[in-house]
This record gives structure tokens, sequence and C-alpha cells, in this order.
């Protein structure tokens, strides 16, 4: 132990935290190359989220859609957040608010399924959204006029399913654990200690979370658009068709290279597979 006297010895702690944000400024340099197939479509689906809420259809809306639009502007900033953490490198972080993302896209599209759905979050006296996850998924894709059979069973399932993958890494589970050490892996060994991910290995991941994020808040924004009175074709008022269109169509572009991928962390295993394989 060292006497009163003398200096206490270094570490490589010692100014670990500040050196982060040099660490975080160098990595977003190759990150930025990484997800550039990805930036316009989150640039796209980010902004025709915030048009869609002051279109007008010329008539009063299918459905009040005040109360989902508290849960919207809970989906735009974690949209936001996600492209943030990925760009830095914090990966599995980015998953964690993409769960939550997912959870505000699909609360705010089955507030505009129907006016009672809204007044079912509204008697809540705890102000908790009143449905499991589960019970949402089914309830969306009943909404596109799916309410039985096999095609119903594996649409909804298959939409939960991405949730499920998100709660993988959200929830540490040990895939998604031994993943991160990647960031931070030596000849031997690993570092412990926060790091952004710029290794190429990351990507697939980057990617799903990614193409999950933009999928639920595009259609969470088109069933918004819907509930105001608006069907095929969308409005191009403010050019939100075409934002939305091209969000749509260069997101699947950004995602194909990593199709066949093989992912480091996977659902297979995961109790709701189990119980729940497609019909």
């Amino acid at each position: 132990m060292a006497s009163p006297e003398s200096p206490t010895p270094s570490c490589a702690a010692d100014g670990a935290w500040d050196r982060l944000s040099s660490l975080e400024f160098a990595a977003q340099g190759k990150i930025a190359i990484q997800l550039v197939p990805f930036e316009q479509p989150f640039r796209d689906a980010y902004e025709a989220g915030v048009i869609v809420p002051v279109l007008r259809a010329g008539r009063s809306p299918a459905v009040d859609v005040r109360v989902a639009a508290l849960f919207h502007k809970r989906m735009l900033s974690d949209l936001r957040g996600v492209w943030l953490m990925l760009c830095t490198g914090y990966t599995s972080q980015a998953a964690s608010i993409a769960a939550s993302l997912y959870e505000s896209a699909l609360a705010a599209t089955c507030l505009t399924i129907s006016s009672a759905n809204a007044a079912k979050l509204l008697q809540q006296p705890e102000g908790e959204i009143p449905w499991k996850i589960t019970e949402m998924a089914q309830m969306v894709i009943a909404a596109e006029g799916k309410t039985a059979g096999a095609d119903y069973e594996n649409q909804w399932r298959a939409l939960y399913a991405h949730y499920v993958w998100l709660c993988q890494i959200k929830h540490a589970s040990s895939q998604s654990v031994v993943h991160d050490t990647i960031g931070t892996a030596l000849e031997k060994g690993y570092v412990v200690m926060a790091l952004p991910n710029v290794r190429d290995e990351d990507m697939p991941i980057k990617a799903m979370v990614a193409i999950i994020s933009l999928h639920r808040a595009l259609d969470g924004i088109a069933a918004f658009a819907k509930a105001l009175g608006f069907t095929d074709p969308l409005p191009d008022d403010y050019r939100f068709a075409e934002r939305y269109g091209r969000a749509r169509d260069l997101a699947w572009k950004a995602f194909e290279p990593y199709l066949k991928v093989k992912s480091s962390i996977g659902i297979e295993r995961s109790r709701f597979t189990r119980r729940n394989p497609p019909v």
C-alpha cells in the first residue's frame, strides 16, 4: 500500500473517460463510410415522420390521432437515437433503443386503428400501454385484413420475432455480450472497457438494427397517414410520398448485402421461437 507521502500509482483507467470522446470521434469516420447506404433512408424516414402529423385529407380523420401522436413523437426520437448510436459504434445500445422504437411504433399504430383503442389506453390508471407486445403485433396484422389462418399466424410471429431479436441484445444474452467483445479484442482475449465497435464483423448486426428500425418507423408513419384519411397513393404534400417511398426502397437496398450473412446473434433457441414455430 502506498504511504500518505507517496504518489498514487497510475493505471490505464486514468483519463479513460476523457479519451473515449477522442476514440468515438475517430470511430465515426470509419463507421460513416460503413453506414453510407443507410443514411438517406434514415433521413427520409425521419422527415416523412415529421410531415405526416400535419397532413390534411380535406375531411375529418377517421380516428382521433392525438394520443397516437405522443407515441409517434417518441418513435421519431428513438429513430434518431438509433442512428446516433450506430454512427458512434455502440451497436448494442442502438439495438436497445430500437427495441423502444419498436414498442412505440406498434403502440402508435394500434392507437390509429380505432378510437376505442385510444380510449382504452386513457382509461389505464397507471398510464401504461394496455396490450402486450404480442397482442399489438397481432392487432397490427389483423388491421391489414388477416385475422386467422396460417398467413395471419406466420405474419404476426414474424413481426414479433424482430422484437425478440432486439431483446436478445437489449437484455444482454450470452450471444450478444460475447459478440460485443470483438470491439475490444486482442490477439489473446479482450479489454474490459467501453469502445466503439468499428470492426467489419459488426456490420451485419448494425444493418439488422437499422432495417428493423426503419421498417417499424415507416409502417408507423403509413398507419398515421391512413388514420388521417389517406389511402394509396399517399399524398405528396411537402414531398411526403417521395420521401416515404425512397426510404422504403433505399432501406431494403442497403440491407440486401447482409441478407445471406449468418448473424452471430440469433433467436433459433429462444423460448418464443420454440413455442411458436411457423404454421
